[in-house]
Parts: structure tokens; C-alpha cells; sequence
């Protein structure tokens, strides 16, 4: 290994752990000693991590207050960023405060980091066509059982169990902190993106087993089944109003035809 390559090493490795790197590869002068000099890359790095994460978690931020800088620094400092990219950092920042205490006794916290993190990388995912009702138009009738709709590859479905979108909303806005409400039932969000705006919003008990459904890949013929579990003969026409609203939303990113490739 080279020197030049010994001593970066040296100096990542001097910047995480707060100490000088050993052997000495730093020079001090009459305007700095040693330790004065890291210093000021050991800082810089951690207010950069600070706001590219503060820029990717405006819902917690919101949610958190005073305390949201320290929660940012014990996540850099138990989660250094391994990525070429500052961007992907926050990767693990729900994970992180669902079992890092004392973040995880407030698990408001991790549900809404990951409603954060669900809006930011749809918001930076590819763009991607979307199906319209032209699109099922010419679909015999024998070939509907054995159809998949398929949702944007970046869609989400999140579970949670407080108002945290009501959180997400005001940021956005620039709104006043609302009131953090927790439900006697978790609640799912939706987040995805059909254009270039991103959407989120609540699914709807009745909706919810088809959607999922829908994620996972099924049939139409079995979206139709978990319908009818709460809708008994009505099934069909709730699944062609979800189908229409799915449609009318740009959620749907592709179909594919029973023996035929993704349209």
C-alpha cells in the first residue's frame, strides 16, 4: 500500500474516532498544532453529514425538535456513512432508531424516518411510464384471471400507528407542528411517485388486501379473492373502482398477460 494511501486511511480512521492518527501524519504550525487541524475535518465532516440528512428528514425533524441534532449525531456516530454518495446515509436511520435507545421507546420516531426516507428515494427513482385505461382496453375477457397489475417499482407501503404523514404534511408546507396522535389500530401509508411530484396518503382498510396483493405480484382473479374475504359477492366491482382509482392515480407502472412478457 502506498504512503499517500496509508495515511488517507489514517485520517478516515483519525476523523471517526476523534483521535490523532497513528503514527503522526499530521503537522502542526504556529497558527494550529496537531489536534487543532483534525479537528476542523472531524467537525466539517459531521455538519455535512448533519445536513444532508436534516435535507432528507424534514417529517422528523419536525416530529423531534430541539433534540433532532443530537439524534443526528448519535446515528453518525453509530453508523458511519460507507457510501461514495453522502445521499444513501440515511439508509439505515428508521433501523437505527427503532433499536438504538433512547430513540426506540418512541417508536413514532423510526415510522417516521421511514415515511422520510419512502418519499426521498421515490422522489429520486427513475421515471417510469404508467398504464392507463387505454392500455386494458384490448385485453380478452379469458386473460383478466391471469392478469398482474403491477405498482411503480418505487411504491411503498408503510405500516405505522401514529399521524405521522399529518407530520410529513406540515413540513412541507412549513405548517405548525401538529399534535402526534397515536391510533388504537396501525394504519398503512401509500408513497409513490407517478410523475413528478410525490404522493402519500392513507390506504383504506377495504383497499388494503388488494394493494398488497397487487405489490406482491398476484393475479387479478386473486386480488378479487382477498376482496371477497370482506366484500363476499361485491368484490368484483370494489376491484374494478380500485383498479380505476389505481388507474386514475398513476400508480399502476405495468401489466403482464398471463404467458406474456411485462406490456
Amino acid at each position: 500500500m502506498s504512503d499517500l494511501r496509508t495515511m488517507q486511511l489514517q485520517l478516515a480512521e483519525a476523523m471517526l474516532a476523534g483521535s490523532l492518527p497513528t503514527p503522526g501524519s499530521l503537522r502542526g504550525d504556529d497558527k494550529a498544532n496537531e489536534a487543532s487541524r483534525l479537528a476542523v475535518y472531524q467537525q466539517g465532516y459531521r455538519i455535512r453529514l448533519r445536513e444532508a440528512l436534516a435535507a432528507e428528514f424534514p417529517g422528523l425533524a419536525l416530529l423531534v425538535g430541539r433534540r433532532f441534532l443530537p439524534l443526528l449525531d448519535d446515528y453518525v456516530a453509530a453508523q458511519p456513512s460507507t457510501h461514495f454518495t453522502i445521499r444513501w446515509h440515511g439508509e439505515g436511520l428508521a433501523r437505527f432508531l427503532a433499536h438504538a435507545s433512547p430513540w426506540s421507546e418512541q417508536p413514532e420516531l423510526a415510522e417516521m424516518a421511514q415515511l422520510d426516507w419512502a418519499i426521498s428515494t421515490a422522489f429520486d427513482a427513475a421515471d417510469h411510464d404508467t398504464v392507463n385505461a387505454g392500455d386494458l382496453a384490448g385485453i380478452a375477457t379469458e386473460a383478466w384471471a391471469g392478469l398482474r397489475l403491477h405498482p411503480l417499482p418505487h411504491a411503498r407501503l408503510l405500516r405505522c400507528t401514529c399521524n405521522i404523514d399529518a407530520f410529513r404534511r406540515a413540513a412541507d408546507r412549513s405548517g405548525p407542528r401538529p399534535r402526534l396522535r397515536r391510533g388504537r389500530q396501525a394504519r398503512h401509508l401509500l408513497v409513490w411517485r407517478p410523475m413528478l411530484d410525490v404522493h402519500y396518503r392513507p390506504v383504506a382498510p377495504g383497499e388494503l388486501p388488494a394493494l398488497r396483493g397487487a405489490l406482491n405480484g398476484e393475479t387479478f382473479a386473486h386480488l378479487c379473492e382477498r376482496l371477497a374475504e370482506r366484500h363476499g359477492t361485491a368484490a368484483l366491482p370494489r376491484m374494478a373502482a380500485l383498479l380505476a382509482q389505481w388507474l386514475d392515480e398513476g400508480l399502476i407502472g405495468r401489466l403482464t398477460l398471463p404467458g406474456e412478457a411485462a406490456m
